[in-house]
C-alpha cells in the first residue's frame, strides 16, 4: 500500500511525492467572515480614463460556478505614454477587503503586464476579489471580480 501525505512548506501544500496540491489563496475562515457579514460597502469612484485597464483573461465565463482547483490570469494594460507601477498593487478580499496581496504574489508568476496563478483553491461559495493597480502618473484602477467556487 503507497501512502501519500501532504505536508506545508513554504506555504504551498505539497504532496510527499513533490506535487502540488493546490495553493490555498482563501483560508475558510477568511471566507466564512466575509459570507456571513451583511456590512454595506463602499461604492468604486468613478474610474479614470487615463487608468490602466484591468481584465480577467481567465478563468472565462464567471456565470459557472468554478471547481477547484483553477487557473487565474489578470492583464494589465496602461494608456499610451504610462507603465505600470506594480508596487501599487493590491488585491484584497471579499466584505472585509482582507488583503491577500503577499499570499497572492508568493505563488504568482508575474509578466510585465499580467499576475498568473496555478492550482487556486478557496473554500465552495461566493468570492470577491478587489484588484488595484496604478500606473507611474499616479492613476489608480480597480476592478471587482465576483465568482463561485462549488
Amino acid at each position: 500500500m503507497t501512502f501519500i501525505s501532504c505536508f506545508v512548506c513554504g506555504g504551498l501544500l505539497l504532496l510527499a511525492l513533490g506535487k502540488v496540491c493546490a495553493i490555498e489563496l482563501v483560508t475558510l475562515d477568511e471566507a466564512r467572515s466575509s459570507q456571513q457579514t451583511a456590512l454595506l460597502e463602499a461604492e468604486l469612484t468613478a474610474p479614470d480614463p487615463r487608468a490602466p485597464t484591468i481584465q480577467l483573461v481567465y478563468p472565462d465565463g464567471l456565470d459557472k460556478p468554478l471547481k477547484n482547483p483553477f487557473n487565474m490570469e489578470v492583464l494589465f494594460k496602461p494608456q499610451q505614454g504610462a507603465l505600470l507601477d506594480f508596487s501599487s498593487f493590491k488585491v484584497f478580499y471579499g466584505t472585509f477587503k482582507i488583503d491577500i496581496t503577499d499570499r497572492l504574489l508568493k505563488e504568482a508568476v508575474k509578466t510585465p503586464s499580467s499576475i498568473r496563478l496555478a492550482n487556486v483553491n478557496v473554500p465552495s461559495g461566493s468570492h470577491k476579489l478587489l484588484i488595484i493597480i496604478k500606473d507611474n502618473f499616479g492613476h489608480s484602477a480597480a476592478k471587482e471580480i465576483a465568482f463561485r467556487v462549488e
